[in-house]
């Protein structure tokens, strides 16, 4: 006798958004399911006008179109903004276009997988509110109203463009790098920093949902190499690079030299609060330990929360922060009225800042202390369950000798000169780590204490990636 299969697969419901393997569990079926069970939630609340974009992964466009189909039969009027960035979606949302959104993206993953980033109200959705999608479609609390659904297109590129490039100016013209990694800021990245004035050298600035020349993370330092190069090949200020779906910056200076965006927030933060003062600034435990003094120094209030972008912007509208980031790249600026997290709005307001001086933006970064750091460090598991228990056996049994462990999203365990990051990721079956410290001799004094705690818990059988 054969198992019945569920409706749908709930490993797809993860923190932040839906996400799964293109064809395997992410298929156009489940999409369908997942835009009806959406616009069913809509409609039992009266509403049911949604916007709906898609980035440039293979899958994508009939992904999008499952998506506006599960809505239309939930009867909602959807608009369709076709391919585009995740935030030029963010920005649909906020300009009126419709009270929410469904974006189609798989962000920063492999071309094989992909997801679903849902607006409601201008909110992301995470945790209980995604889960409740799945609860919705496994008990059948569906609208059926094909006759009432209705789809339009419409295009906001170039909205978005005018209003990027009515709130920014530059003081002098820089010669930047731009690295769109064949993700969706492809279709419009290099006209963009044009318009405001730039030297614009390009590099993989045609969208392709292969990603034939890196992985469209450009937090992993490998895939800023291209870019590193062309920066100091051609003695470029700046080079800017993007995640697959746009909503992340990374950066390098002009010698190449890798601009986390934890340095980034610290120097937005002494733009943004002579202008802003006593308002909170917010920051993930990911995030050096210098943020916490430098955001006082300007005038600030520093907050640590949670990593997600998600929570992040949760944290900022419930504390009216100015100014939030994540070391993954994520960074919010609100004293202009965006609410999102946008990788090439961000890039646009550090050039701003940048511009506003004659010295070259290694010279004003460098004005920046920095200590001995680390780039994430990631340790595979089976699955998202497995990484889970291990991160709470290492909780409960540690032994980190830390002079203070804070608990709010993993183990962030700090010392008087450095600290050590262990936490299981919601984007990925891992634990992610990450290390600081003022020299390099007390990074890896720091390292070692992980490194001895993952082996004497038998942590995982795999070779340790630091």
């Amino acid at each position: 006798m054969s198992i019945p299969q569920p409706l749908i697969s709930h490993a797809l419901f993860r923190a932040y958004d839906v996400r799964g393997v293109y064809a395997d569990n992410l298929t156009e079926h489940s999409v369908r399911l997942i835009g009806q069970a959406i616009g069913s939630q809509l409609r039992d609340r009266g509403e049911q006008t949604v916007v709906v974009g898609r980035d440039g992964r293979l899958s994508s466009p009939a992904l999008a179109q499952a998506a506006i189909e599960g809505l239309m039969a939930a009867g909602c009027h959807v608009t369709d903004v076709g391919l585009v960035p995740t935030p030029v979606l963010y920005f649909a949302v906020q300009s009126g276009l419709a009270p929410h959104g469904v974006m189609i993206t798989g962000s920063h993953n492999p071309p094989d997988q992909n997801g679903i980033k849902i607006v409601i109200n201008g909110e992301c959705q995470y945790n209980e509110r995604i889960q409740r999608l799945y609860e919705r479609i496994m008990r059948g609390e569906l609208w059926h109203q094909p006759a009432a659904g209705r789809v339009q297109t419409a295009n906001i590129l170039n909205a978005y463009q005018h209003t990027v490039c009515q709130q920014i100016h530059l003081q002098r013209r820089l010669r930047i790098g731009l690295d769109c990694g064949n993700g969706a800021t492809a279709l419009l990245a290099e006209q963009l920093f044009r318009d405001l004035g730039c030297e614009v050298y390009p590099l993989f600035c045609e969208v392709d949902g292969n990603f034939p020349n890196h992985s469209p993370d450009p937090t992993q330092p490998a895939n800023l190499q291209a870019l590193q190069t062309l920066v100091r090949a051609q003695a470029l200020d700046i080079g800017m690079a993007f995640d697959g779906d746009g909503d992340r910056l990374i950066a390098v200076d002009g010698n190449g030299h890798i601009l986390w965006p934890d340095r980034i927030l610290i120097l937005l933060a002494q733009a943004v609060l002579p202008q802003q003062p006593g308002r909170m600034v917010a920051y993930d435990v990911k995030c050096t330990y210098r943020l916490d003094q430098a955001i006082r120094d300007a005038g600030g209030v520093p907050s640590m929360c949670i990593s997600g972008h998600s929570l992040l912007k949760k944290h900022m509208r419930e504390h009216n922060a100015v100014l939030g980031g994540e070391f993954s790249g994520h960074i919010v600026l609100r004293d202009r009225g965006m609410e999102y997290d946008d990788g090439m709005y961000i890039a646009a307001r550090l050039l701003e800042v940048l511009a506003q001086e004659t010295a070259a933006p290694a010279q004003i970064f460098a004005r920046i202390p920095e200590g001995c750091s680390t780039p994430e460090h990631k340790v595979y598991f089976a699955s998202y369950e497995a990484a889970g228990e291990a991160m709470a056996l290492w909780m409960q049994h540690q032994q980190l000798q830390a002079q203070r462990l804070i608990t709010l999203d993993g183990m962030r365990a700090e010392y008087a000169d450095g600290w050590g990051l262990a936490r299981a990721s919601n984007t990925s079956p891992t634990l992610t780590l990450r290390f600081e410290a003022d020299t390099p001799e007390r990074l890896e004094a720091i390292r070692a204490l992980f490194r001895a705690d993952i082996q004497r818990l038998q942590l995982t059988p795999e070779a340790l990636p630091f």
